[in-house]
C-alpha cells in the first residue's frame, strides 16, 4: 500500500469501518469482524475503528450481550478527542443506498474537525465492481443455477441490481439469477425468471454482507418455501458476502483507491509549489 509522506504538523491516520451490523453473534464474527481483521492486516499504517449504522441492532447486542457498538457519528467524534488527523471512512454496504446516504450525511457534520475526511464507496459503484462480483460468483457456483438475493431498497440504487443482472448476463453467465426481498425484482420475478429458463434446481444466495436475519427468515424461510412449491429443488447458502475473501478483496481496493488518490493529490500540489518557484526565478 502506497503511503503519502506529510512533514507538517503530527499525522494520526484511521480506517472507520461503517456496517449495517448485524445481532446474529456468529454471523457478526464470520463475516464483519473478518473484515474489520482483513483492513487491519491490509493497512499496517492506519488504525482500524468500526460503527454501525442500525441503531436497533446497536440496541438488541447491548441488550444481549452488554456490547455497546457505535454509531458513525459516536465513532467519529471518539477518533476526534483520540487525535486523529486523516480519516478514510469505508462503509461494507453493497449498494449506495438509504444507509450510504445517512452515513455521509454524518461524516459531512465534521469535515472541519479533521485535516482529511475520505468516504469511500459501497461495494456495487464503479463497472469493473459488477463485473468482479459477477465473477466471484460464476467460479464458485459454475455447476449450478443460483439466485442472488439482496436486500433491496425504494432507493434510486436499486438500479444496482438491475445492473448486476445485466452485467451477469453480458459476460453469459446465464445460471445466475439476481433478485431483492424487498425491492424489484422480487421472488415473482425471480420465478419468472426460473421457469421461463426451465431451471428445476437452484441454490439461493445471500447478496447481503452478512447472513443473519434476512438468511435465515426470507431466503432460508419464505423464498425456499415458495420456490419449492413451484417445483423447484431449492438448497439455500448461509455464507454472507462479508466471509468471501474475493469480496473482502473488493473493500480494500475501495480503500486503496482513495490512498493512491491522495498520493496523487500531493504530486499535483508539489509540482505546483515548484512551477510557482520556478516562474519567480
Amino acid at each position: 500500500m502506497v503511503l503519502a509522506e506529510k512533514k507538517e504538523g503530527r499525522i494520526k491516520r484511521g480506517i472507520l469501518l461503517v456496517h449495517f451490523g448485524t445481532s446474529r453473534k456468529k454471523a457478526r464474527e464470520n463475516s464483519l469482524e473478518t473484515i474489520n481483521k482483513r483492513i487491519e492486516k491490509e493497512f499496517k499504517e492506519f488504525e482500524i475503528r468500526e460503527a454501525y449504522t442500525s441503531r436497533m441492532i446497536i440496541k438488541k447486542i447491548f441488550k444481549e450481550e452488554g456490547i455497546r457498538k457505535l454509531t458513525p457519528n459516536e465513532a467519529i467524534k471518539k477518533m476526534k478527542e483520540e487525535g486523529f488527523t486523516h480519516i478514510i471512512v469505508q462503509a461494507t454496504h453493497i449498494i449506495n443506498g438509504i444507509e450510504a446516504d445517512c452515513m455521509k450525511q454524518e461524516v459531512d457534520e465534521y469535515k472541519g474537525e479533521f485535516k482529511e475526511i475520505k468516504i469511500g464507496s459501497g461495494l456495487l459503484t464503479q463497472t469493473k465492481d459488477y463485473m468482479d462480483v459477477a465473477d466471484i460468483f460464476n467460479k464458485e457456483y459454475s455447476d449450478r443455477p443460483i439466485v442472488l438475493i439482496g436486500h433491496g431498497t425504494d432507493h434510486h440504487a436499486a438500479s444496482a441490481y438491475g445492473m448486476l443482472q445485466y452485467t451477469i448476463q453480458k459476460k453469459g453467465y446465464k445460471h445466475i439469477f439476481v433478485g431483492t426481498v424487498e425491492g424489484y425484482p422480487g421472488l415473482e420475478e425471480v420465478m419468472e425468471d426460473l421457469e421461463m429458463n426451465g431451471i428445476k434446481e437452484a441454490t439461493l444466495v445471500p447478496l447481503m454482507v452478512v447472513a443473519g436475519v434476512h438468511a435465515e427468515e426470507d431466503i432460508a424461510g419464505d423464498w425456499k418455501e415458495a420456490l419449492e412449491e413451484k417445483g423447484i429443488g431449492i438448497e439455500v447458502s448461509m455464507i454472507g458476502m462479508g466471509e468471501r475473501r474475493e469480496v473482502q478483496d473488493l473493500f480494500i481496493d475501495h480503500i486503496d483507491d482513495l490512498i493512491k488518490f491522495e498520493v496523487e493529490d500531493i504530486k499535483k500540489k508539489k509540482e505546483n509549489i515548484l512551477k510557482g518557484e520556478n516562474n519567480e526565478n
